[in-house]
């Protein structure tokens, strides 16, 4: 995995060293020796991590953070910090600050090639990296901006070895934090409802239920997305590399600071709050590209790569694939009598019902203005002529209430119908052929009267 890593150190022997751990990964090293060289280096580089250490002149940690989170670009980069000495309240005040991670010198150099690896992953795969392009608020999104306004509490699933270990720690940490926490052990697997965050407390003993509970944990739909944080035990510390290469998106050795797991519960919490965010976004943004806003049926933009996939499908398995072009009649006279609202409301109303009288394999789309495109995948004649019928009755059926207007309007459809099927010999037929068949059913069904479904005389033959 390649990435460009910012190192930030005013002792040069200290970045020495930290570029020689480095050399033989595939990363890009930047050094800078000041938190304002660091400033700059940021912003011109664009580095994947930052790597610094707490110990900056002019500039505490918290304003450095803050500093950093402002940079166009960098609000979502993960920080890795190196502290000298062990003091829980310079941990605190860095993880406060949104430092992702704070390791204390010396530290093994398989420890912080995991711990960079583990955070590049992120940086690679996390929805976050949408932000670099789109912030999702004014503020920026980084982790000091996000605990600010933080939601409702978390649920947490701690689980370990016994139940009283379990139950101990889930008493530790309420008296300290606002979060439910579930205690469970680790026969239980996981909780009866995903939980936001999994805590693993994991002895040498059983170390290797630990693993395999991490790895189900990753792997399963329901919990893939949580953060899980391993606790360990002193004496297995050595696990501390695999768990990180095996996924854990956080590891804690020894006895833990209650005030240093909540800060690390509401970091990661804030980030998985802001990637489902950016998940509901995208999504969103996928659905508008697809979906007609005025009825919330598909888009032309989604109906004809739907066809396309349809016909191919129907070439490999032989089936039928029927295509309808469904058109209102006289819909103009609507509009030049009732007004565009009466018409927008029919279009509505209409298209619910047509939606509600189709499979949900099968495909509604609104291609023009009044004009829907039908795909029926697995569909003989027989019944699309059946559909189509039943089509026809529903809408004739249907009287559409329209504010101001006294008595329902009464609506009819035309529709013209071409069935894709195996024809050995010939070149199967292509999407313009298709819907060119329907529309000249379509239109026949138009001149004999309207109100009715026609078939394409190819089809018909």
């Amino acid at each position: 995995m390649s990435g460009k890593i910012l190192i930030v150190d005013e002792l040069a022997t200290n970045r020495i060293v930290l570029k020689v751990k480095l050399s033989a990964t595939p990363y890009e090293v930047v050094q800078a020796a000041s938190a304002d060289d660091a400033l700059r280096l940021a912003a011109s580089e664009r580095p994947d991590l930052i790597l610094s250490s707490t110990r900056l002149s002019g500039q505490d940690v918290g304003s450095f953070i803050s500093a950093l989170r402002r940079i166009d670009g960098a609000a979502a980069t993960p920080i890795l910090m190196l502290q000298t000495g062990t003091s829980a309240e310079d941990r605190a005040d860095a993880l406060r600050a949104g430092v992702d991670d704070i390791l204390s010198r010396p530290v093994s150099e398989s420890l912080l090639l995991a711990r960079l690896r583990n955070l590049l992953r992120q940086r690679h795969t996390d929805p976050e990296l949408a932000i670099h392009h789109a912030p999702i608020d004014s503020h920026g999104p980084g982790f000091a901006d996000a605990q600010a306004g933080f939601a409702p509490p978390g649920r947490i699933a701690i689980i370990a070895a016994s139940r009283a270990d379990a139950i101990n720690m889930r008493g530790t940490l309420a008296a300290h934090g606002p979060h439910a926490f579930e205690a469970l052990t680790i026969e239980d697997r996981t909780p009866r409802r995903p939980a936001d965050i999994y805590m693993l407390r994991i002895n040498l003993s059983q170390a290797e239920d630990g693993l395999r509970l991490l790895a189900d944990l990753k792997a399963a739909r329901p919990t893939r997305d949580s953060p899980v944080i391993a606790l360990l035990d002193a004496e297995a510390s050595p696990l501390a590399v695999t768990l990180l290469d095996m996924g854990a998106d956080d590891v804690i050795t020894g006895p833990p600071d209650p005030r240093e797991v909540l800060l690390r519960i509401d970091n990661h919490l804030g980030r998985k709050r802001r990637n489902e965010g950016l998940r509901a976004h995208l999504l969103s943004g996928l659905q508008a590209a697809c979906l007609d806003p005025l009825t919330g049926v598909y888009n032309r933009r989604h109906a004809l790569p739907f066809l396309q996939n349809q016909l191919a499908l129907a070439q490999g398995t032989g089936g039928d694939v029927a295509v309808m072009l469904v058109d209102f009649d006289f819909f103009k006279r609507i509009n030049d009598t009732h007004g565009h609202a009466a018409g927008d409301a029919v279009l509505r109303s209409i298209s619910t019902c047509l939606r509600r009288n189709l499979r949900e394999t099968d495909m509604l789309a609104r291609i023009g203005g009044e004009e829907f495109l039908v795909v029926l995948p697995d569909t003989p004649r027989e019944r699309a002529q059946d559909v189509a019928q039943r089509l026809c009755d529903m809408v004739r059926e249907t009287g559409v209430t329209v504010p101001g207007i006294a008595a329902p309007l009464r609506i009819t459809i035309s529709i013209g119908v071409t069935i894709a099927g195996p024809t050995p010999g010939t070149p199967a037929p292509t999407v313009e052929d298709l819907l060119d068949e329907a529309d000249r059913a379509l239109y026949l069904a138009k001149a004999q009267g309207r109100n009715q479904a026609s078939f394409c005389a190819r089809s018909a033959a």
